[in-house]
């Protein structure tokens, strides 16, 4: 007995033609990331690293330096229009783990 329960086993080919299988990934044509969709992205990315960059350097006088080489990746990358909208986002990321103090 098989190991679906039925009492005989039974194989079954399936020829394909080469025509009828999928294209390969590379060919499929993927939507691209509207630029903010990438930047919300690498600030959720920055977000998630806060916590370990605090720990990583618990003294300000070298985590300032880290997290400002992390932030700038982004702010270089941006597009123009984004740059204010990002500003906030970091201010709000480092607000809410009372790293900023307005």
């Amino acid at each position: 007995m098989n190991p679906y329960g039925v009492g005989h086993a039974c194989l079954v080919v399936h020829t394909f033609h080469p025509s009828k299988l999928h294209a390969v990934a590379s060919q499929i044509p993927m939507p691209k990331l509207h630029p903010r969709d990438r930047e919300q992205t690498q600030l959720n990315g920055l977000l998630a690293t806060l916590p370990y960059l605090q720990q990583e350097f618990p003294d300000p006088a070298d985590f300032w330096p880290a997290f400002a080489g992390l932030a700038d990746l982004i702010i270089d990358g941006a597009e123009p229009d984004d740059l204010d909208w990002i500003a906030c986002q970091i201010n709000a990321m480092l607000e809410a783990r009372g790293l900023l103090i307005r």
